[in-house]
């Protein structure tokens, strides 16, 4: 279970959250909301990166910081150095261990990794000579690599092709069935809609926090935008929100 209570925190005294309270247990979270409304520091109180000024954050029952061995993380495209002259290989294997050396496990794990996001044959490319969509999976898959309790993914579908997002939902449907905790920040909702099991609206304080059925919809759309959003709903009943910025 991740449980979040009350927990707040600033950069130099410019608040990013504020008492945002809420919990999960064996589900598909999805985060969004504008620009600077805290998800991405959020989600590094809960990988235990940061820690909160007031609140408290459990992971699997540990302090945040504690159950970073738990945790596998896919980080937002533009934090990484995608020219940077290094094979796929020692990206994935990353995921694995912090030691120096890798083992015989962690290699086979590794190359699982590789072989569940399709690309199994790009083992001793370059990663500069990729495209953005196979760049964004071996990312992906160095996050799966550690074989982690809770999966969390920072915008993981920015800039990268319809097949590359395809095959990544696909794959977190299926980790998701077999019992793995997933956290995603999104921008665009919508191509997952259908998957998740909770959104959470976030604004530096939670707006509102359920299944996308509770909390998608006009007046909790605006009170986390602050203007208001057009919604379509589509015949199963869900409301897709149409937000223009791709960066929301």
């Amino acid at each position: 279970m991740i449980e979040v209570k009350n927990v707040s925190y600033a950069y130099n005294g410019n608040i990013a959250l504020q008492n945002v309270t809420f919990s999960s247990k064996d589900e598909f979270v999805a985060v969004m909301g504008p620009n600077g409304s805290g998800k991405t520091t959020l989600i590094k109180l809960i990988m235990g990166l940061l820690e909160s000024e007031k609140g408290e954050i459990k992971v699997f029952g540990r302090e945040a910081k504690e159950a970073r061995n738990l945790i596998g993380y896919m980080p937002q495209k533009d934090t990484i150095a995608r020219h940077f002259p290094i094979r796929v290989k020692d990206i994935v294997l990353m995921g694995t261990t912090k030691r120096r050396f890798y083992t015989k496990e962690d290699i086979e794990k590794a190359k699982k990794s590789l072989e569940e996001v399709g690309l199994p044959h790009l083992w001793n490319e370059r990663f500069s000579s990729l495209s953005q969509g196979q760049q964004q999976r071996v990312m992906f898959a160095r996050a799966l690599a550690k074989e982690p309790k809770l999966l969390i993914l920072d915008e993981p579908f920015s800039a990268v092709d319809l097949p590359s997002r395809d095959k990544m939902i696909d794959i977190l449907n299926e980790k998701r069935r077999e019992g793995m905790e997933i956290i995603i920040v999104v921008h665009n909702i919508n191509p997952i809609l259908h998957e998740i099991d909770k959104v959470l609206l976030l604004n530096k304080k939670a707006i509102a926090f359920g299944s996308p059925r509770e909390v998608l919809n006009q007046e909790t759309l605006k009170k986390a935008y602050g203007t208001d959003i057009q919604i379509v709903v589509c015949k199963e009943g869900y409301c897709h929100p149409l937000i223009g910025d791709e960066h929301a």
